[in-house]
């Protein structure tokens, strides 16, 4: 008949021998705690207006995600899909990637797409075939 191995018991067991106690009784804390927080936000919600406030709430809590995703290095980067190394400003809304290299579109009427317009006016101007801005070079042709 083959003999069981005893379990090593570790220091902390050594020392707290009701440890194993404990720890259930933290993890019933815990989770009354969290059927406290649940049962709350459905009182909430039944409340008159309850459900909307609920979705503002939560459409607020993700524009503030989404706000602090942009401020993390690389995070406006990452949303738009340009490459790493690529300069993207606030308000980036897309990329044209060409052979040449990958060329960030702004919103209209943002900060940057007003410094572009205002390089391409002084870069453009006589007879001047290109221009660079935020280290990328751009044609000054027309269509």
């Amino acid at each position: 008949m083959p003999q069981k191995k005893k379990k090593k018991r570790t220091l902390l067991e050594v020392l707290n021998p009701l440890d194993k106690e404990s720890k259930e009784r933290r993890q019933m804390r815990k989770a009354k705690r969290a059927q406290k927080r649940v049962s709350k936000k459905i009182t909430k919600a039944m409340q008159p207006g309850g459900i909307q406030k609920a979705q503002a709430k939560s459409a607020k809590k993700r524009k503030l995600k989404s706000a602090i995703q942009e401020l993390t290095p690389g995070g406006r980067r990452k949303k738009v899909g340009a490459a790493k190394g690529t300069k993207v400003r606030k308000k980036a809304v897309g990329v044209q990637k060409t052979k040449g290299g990958e060329y960030v579109k702004y919103e209209k009427g943002s900060k940057a797409a007003k410094s572009f317009r205002s390089a391409f006016k002084s870069g453009c101007a006589g007879d001047a075939k290109s221009f660079t801005w935020d280290g990328r070079k751009y044609s000054c042709a027309k269509k």
